[in-house]
């Protein structure tokens, strides 16, 4: 059966965000030791059940992300984490009406240590995504190793951070909206996202949404491939996108606040609009 225009536009976004090319990092508060260290990722006073983080997106593809953290669990060496992320997006150059993705994450996260890389790896990650006249639904697995955070990091003016990569891959099926009935297959199974070398910048008071701040910018590269995809028993070859990204790194409240993605001459702005605890669900 053919496959509409509907059907690829719910694709294309979907592809879009689970292969990391959304301009959006979530970048962890974390609490200071005893003697003005940093504690370990999984220490952090947000790693507890109920915290919400809401993210506002401008640009070519404007979007309201809710990520909301579930359950959490220190573990010897680590943690792990559940949690969703809602988005509601409207990719300006595929038109029509937003499309809506939901994903349900369990992650393993190991802190860096001395002479060893963080890294963060899915145990499972449920996606559900509609459209007009299509959903999607599926899983998706991802792991990432490197610099996972700033606030564990001492930053100043001229420092140069490590990068960061992870690999992801995603199956899903897709169905009419309508009827329900089964209309085809996507698959990608070698996704990635590499970001380069990062450059801290000159502290500067900032306007938020919550308020003025004083935060570093933190420049680097970014760049994402969906590698070969497979679609409706077709296999496409995309092309790698690069992007210019500063983030917005406020220590006062250990977060970046905004991040703002360069690509083909234009700017996307992502800001935090909320980020408090809410009462976790039983």
């Amino acid at each position: 059966m053919a496959l509409t225009y509907g059907h690829w536009r719910l694709a294309a976004t979907v592809a879009f965000c689970l292969a990391g090319a959304l301009p959006v990092q979530y970048v962890a508060a974390q609490p200071m030791q005893a003697g003005g260290q940093p504690a370990s990722l999984c220490d952090m006073p947000w790693f507890r059940a109920g915290t919400r983080v809401q993210m506002e997106a401008d640009g070519e593809m404007p979007m309201s992300i809710t990520f909301r953290l579930r359950q959490a669990a220190v573990q010897p060496g680590g943690c792990e984490a559940n949690f969703e992320i809602h988005s509601k997006s409207a990719m300006a150059a595929l038109k029509g009406p937003p499309v809506v993705v939901d994903q349900v994450h369990a992650v393993r996260i190991v802190p860096a240590e001395s002479g060893s890389e963080g890294n963060v790896e899915s145990i499972s990650a449920v996606v559900n995504a509609r459209a007009r006249y299509a959903r999607m639904f599926g899983e998706a697995a991802f792991r990432g190793r490197g610099v996972l955070d700033y606030a564990s990091m001492a930053l100043q003016e001229g420092k140069v951070l490590d990068g960061e990569t992870f690999e992801s891959a995603l199956s899903v099926k897709i169905y009419r909206l309508a009827t329900g009935e089964e209309v085809g297959t996507m698959r990608a199974e070698h996704a990635s996202v590499a970001v380069g070398p990062r450059k801290v910048g000159r502290l500067q008071t900032i306007a938020t949404a919550l308020g003025p701040q004083k935060c570093l910018p933190i420049s680097y590269e970014k760049r994402t491939s969906l590698g070969a995809l497979e679609f409706a028993g077709e296999r496409l070859e995309s092309i790698p996108t690069v992007m210019n990204v500063t983030d917005w790194y406020c220590p006062s409240v250990f977060f970046v606040l905004r991040t703002e993605v360069r690509q083909m001459g234009k700017v996307q702005r992502v800001d935090v609009t909320a980020f408090e605890r809410e009462e976790p669900l039983e």
